[in-house]
């Protein structure tokens, strides 16, 4: 269609072919204006008309939308003509998926566990926008090598992306009308039948099984062959065919490759999560994953039991010796703000060496390759952030006790030279002792603003949105670049005593500045506003813990227990 040296729209000079699929093909062209190299995409001729048209356009709008490091950048569309517009994407240097298996026949378990769960949050973010890609390939999954050597894979081609508003214009009605691969097409899919994220899960669930086995998981000599394998057999497990894969594999890609959407992953992050082994209690799984140290000759690690602060993952342990169980938290990285976190955990293990009721102790602490992990006792129970979600606001007699144990704690961390700021409901848990409902903390604690920003994620440091939750806990002054100290703490223990009275915040935004702001401004509403059986002094010694200025503030946790404590308890 396009020939070298053609120019489109005064702006883009082509260079050469660089594949041709279904509906369009791709060419290398040049920037005239910059000189940098782009590739764009042509509808091809046989494939004109009303429908591919649009979906050409669906495409170029749908790629827009999705800014992700693991999904091919859109520069710009346009038309040298009418029926024939292009698209402007990101040239990729490196090869496809596919490419890679034609050479090598498959990729191991550590390279897939790289590879795959960066495009399970590029796919998340697009089944946000209500996109999904409905034609996920290893031919449609590119490595892109920047000049300092990194690699990167990412998704392309969401030509036949099926976008919440136009789901009904692109449901299948018959085989004859499919437009994406049938090796990889979800059930629903082949039979017309509603698409959704689950259906991405399911055609990446059959691209990973390729990837490790170097076949397909339904194969025949003909399409219909594989479509009936796809609507009715049973789908072979990836161990049966490859010795050696830790048994985690078979249930994550078993479960994603259901007939049923159902019984499939729900979403796209939790596929990832199966693929970092967390879906098995087997010793090969998640963090054990090449190692033959520490962690793994001293600890059973069973199934995760969620995300952990700072993008670790908390799995459930067994002590191989003693029979303990543990919640061990693990890290994978080797970037500059992963140095940064690592730097936290070690501090957190430091910190949390104190025998006490109401603190988590940390029993271990090691670095194996790039990973580091921390291991504590595990504790039965539920988090301060489940119950108030649950539960609303804690009635007094509750919030009376509780608080009385979070400022005890505090009490002995500060004895200690611990901090505790940045503390969260979200590592927070409650159990029981023999003495009734036991709260218990667990915090790395911040010294210095650089101990906050070298780990905060890049969403939060450009203004686009507030990932950070702990920020929400952080005292004003280390947002503002000062190092904390008791006080600081005792800002962070206002605003715990003020959610778990209220279920609300004191201080919230949804930008860092913004939430910087509403701090700095310090007008808090009274929390008898939404408790109103929250005694005159607690409401009061609340306040005064919250203020701006850390000067106003208590000097130490012990003072805001008194003056929190200053009226006689109902308990």
């Amino acid at each position: 269609m396009f020939s070298p040296g053609q120019v489109l729209d005064g702006r883009y000079e082509i260079l050469s072919p660089l594949a041709e699929g279904g509906m369009g093909a791709v060419y290398r062209a040049r920037r005239i204006l910059l000189g940098d190299e782009v590739a764009i995409k042509v509808i091809l001729a046989e494939s004109r008309g009303p429908g591919p048209l649009e979906r050409f356009v669906r495409e170029s709008r749908a790629c827009a939308q999705l800014r992700h490091p693991n999904i091919v950048s859109i520069f710009d569309y346009n038309a040298d003509d009418p029926e024939r517009p292009f698209l402007v994407m990101e040239l990729l240097s490196g090869p496809s998926l596919k490419e890679e298996l034609a050479e090598r026949g498959h990729l191991d378990v550590d390279e897939l566990c790289r590879i795959i769960p960066p495009i399970c949050s590029a796919l998340s973010l697009a089944h946000s926008r209500g996109i999904v890609h409905r034609d996920l390939k290893p031919a449609n999954i590119v490595a892109h090598e920047f000049a300092a050597g990194e690699r990167l894979y990412k998704v392309v081609d969401f030509g036949v992306a099926n976008v919440r508003h136009a789901a009904e214009e692109t449901r299948l009605t018959g085989f004859h009308q499919f437009i994406g691969t049938v090796a990889y097409a979800s059930p629903e899919q082949l039979t017309g039948g509603e698409v959704d994220a689950r259906s991405d899960v399911y055609s990446l669930g059959a691209v990973v099984f390729e990837l490790l086995t170097g076949r397909l998981p339904f194969e025949g000599p003909d399409a219909m062959e594989i479509v009936s394998g796809h609507l009715s057999r049973a789908v072979p497990l990836p161990g049966s065919l490859r010795t050696g894969l830790p048994p985690w594999v078979d249930v994550a890609v078993g479960r994603a490759l259901a007939k049923r959407r159902e019984d499939r992953w729900p979403d796209m992050g939790a596929f990832a999560q199966a693929l970092g082994g967390g879906s098995s209690s087997t010793t090969t799984s998640g963090p054990a994953r090449g190692l033959a140290g520490g962690l793994l000759g001293t600890y059973e690690i069973g199934e995760p039991l969620g995300p952990g602060r700072l993008g670790s993952t908390v799995y459930r342990g067994v002590h191989r010796a003693l029979g303990h169980p543990v919640a061990i938290r693990t890290l994978r990285g080797s970037t500059a703000r992963d140095e940064a976190v690592r730097a936290r955990f070690l501090q957190e293990a430091r910190t949390l060496q104190v025998a006490h009721p109401s603190i988590i102790q940390v029993r271990d602490y090691g670095q194996e390759g790039d990973l580091v992990y921390l291991v504590t006792d595990f504790i039965e129970g539920r988090s301060l952030r489940q119950v108030l979600v649950e539960s609303g606001a804690l009635p007094w007699d509750r919030l009376s006790t509780l608080s009385d144990q979070l400022l005890e704690a505090a009490h002995v961390l500060h004895r200690r030279k611990g901090l505790l700021c940045g503390l969260s409901p979200d590592i927070i848990r409650l159990t029981q002792d023999e003495e009734g409902e036991r709260l218990m903390i667990s915090s790395a604690g911040i010294w210095q603003a650089q101990d906050l920003l070298g780990t905060l994620q890049e969403q939060t440091l450009r203004g686009l949105g507030l990932a950070d939750a702990e920020l929400r806990y952080v005292a004003p002054e280390l947002l503002t670049g000062r190092a904390a100290d008791v006080r600081s703490d005792v800002f962070t223990l206002g605003v715990l005593i003020y959610e778990m009275a209220t279920a609300t915040l004191p201080y919230d935004g949804v930008t860092f500045p913004d939430l910087l702001g509403k701090m700095l401004a310090g007008t808090v509403a009274d929390p008898r506003a939404c408790q109103p059986a929250l005694p005159e002094p607690a409401a009061a010694a609340i306040l005064r813990a919250v203020r701006s200025a850390p000067d106003a503030r208590f000097a130490t946790a012990r003072e805001f227990a008194s003056a929190f404590r200053a009226v006689p308890s109902a308990r």
